[in-house]
């Protein structure tokens, strides 16, 4: 768990890294569409197409190299792989500048072992972290050398962030709570 845990890192590290650099043949647009799916059964997939994502804010294909590290991550612990039933990730940029990463973790089996998948991950990635709320979802934030991380439970979905400030990181897992609460 802990090496999946620390993959995860490097995954939304490169990300956050690499994404502005990257030459993007296929952009992510924003969806208008409505969403009838259950929020208690959204995939990672689904929440990322049906996200509203701020104005000031441009979700952006990861780098080859970003999405290698992350099927590494998911592949090679075969413990991780049997509780993920889908992931998403996307670099986020604000006036063409790298601000982060969003990793979306669809979690079919949320206790793996005696530990909970969000319990095991925090631990492992995220040392002194407290509490926060986003909408209606808590989450735990951490700051971790000059970048925040955070991890946040969106029911059936955990997603994970890096972001270069606390507003930053407030302003995507905000959008996510939103999505994910809509209507409730």
């Amino acid at each position: 768990m802990r090496q999946a845990a620390m993959s995860a890192t490097l995954v939304l590290w490169l990300s956050a890294t690499s994404c502005a650099g990257t030459s993007v043949d296929n952009q992510i647009t924003p969806t208008t569409a409505v969403s009838v799916v259950d929020a208690r059964v959204l995939s990672a997939s689904q929440l990322l197409e049906t996200m509203k994502w701020p104005t000031d804010l441009r979700p952006v294909p990861l780098s080859p190299r970003a999405k290698n590290q992350l099927q590494r991550f998911i592949f090679d612990d075969l413990e991780i792989a049997a509780a993920v039933s889908d992931v998403v990730a996307v670099g986020v940029t604000r006036n063409a500048e790298s601000i982060g990463a969003l990793l979306l973790v669809g979690v079919m089996e949320h206790v793996i072992g005696n530990m909970s998948f969000i319990d095991g991950l925090r631990t492992a990635v995220l040392a002194n972290t407290e509490t926060a709320r986003w909408g209606l979802l808590v989450g735990s934030v951490a700051v971790v050398g000059k970048e925040v991380w955070a991890i946040l439970p969106a029911g059936p979905v955990v997603a994970f962030a890096v972001a270069t400030s606390r507003d930053d990181i407030d302003q995507l897992l905000k959008a996510v709570s939103d999505r994910v609460t809509r209507g409730q």
